[in-house]
């Protein structure tokens, strides 16, 4: 293989992923197929067979390159230092995954196969429960280490607020046609993350 040919394949595959993550937003799981993507490509349908042979191969890879995109948006070189910072962390790092156009459309996505195949539906809670799961306990440790919450109220925390910007921005973005967001956006959001500094200041009062 040339030199050429091998630094083209890493965006080749991106534009063949990319394209399945639209085909399968636009048409759902049933409607979804190698021939229809193949032509939104422009190429022969054999030609994606050295990508994936079947359509549940096809899902999968979309689902894993998308779920990795959002776990990647996470720095954890700018993680909170103090207890206090974790309500605004939590929400700005939901709202940059959003600044992505494809990650509405892995939303959507995601949230349509999981009901369709029990496979799917595995592969999306180990990456929405069991990883973000994960991903918070990181985030959090030090906080529990440091005896300011213990390790379920720092999930419960961290749940509350990425539940809350979660649910609107698939209201915004993933539910309904693509609009900017309504004038009280800006105004939920600062509500979400002083309900969640709220809670800490009251926690540091019980416990101070």
């Amino acid at each position: 293989m040339t030199t050429a040919s091998a630094e083209s394949a890493p965006s080749r595959r991106e534009e063949v992923i990319a394209a399945a993550l639209e085909l399968l937003a636009d048409e759902g799981y049933a409607g979804a197929s190698l021939r229809k993507l193949a032509a939104r490509l422009g190429i022969a349908q054999p030609s994606l067979y050295h990508y994936f042979r079947t359509k549940e191969e096809l899902v999968e890879q979309v689902l894993a390159t998308y779920a990795g995109q959002m776990f990647f948006t996470l720095d954890p070189t700018r993680l909170p230092r103090r207890l206090e910072d974790v309500p605004r962390f939590i929400v700005d790092t939901a709202l940059k995954v959003y600044e992505r156009p494809s990650h509405a459309l892995f939303v959507r996505v995601a949230i349509s196969v999981s009901r369709t195949h029990e496979r799917f539906g595995t592969l999306m809670r180990r990456v929405f429960v069991d990883q973000a799961t994960w991903g918070i306990q990181q985030i959090m440790r030090p906080f529990v280490e440091a005896g300011e919450l213990s390790a379920n109220e720092s999930l419960d925390l961290v749940r509350l607020l990425l539940n809350a910007i979660g649910l609107r921005l698939i209201e915004d973005q993933v539910m309904f046609a693509a609009h900017e967001p309504g004038p009280d956006f800006g105004r939920f959001v600062e509500f979400v993350v002083e309900v969640g500094e709220t809670w800490i200041r009251a926690r540091h009062a019980r416990v101070g």
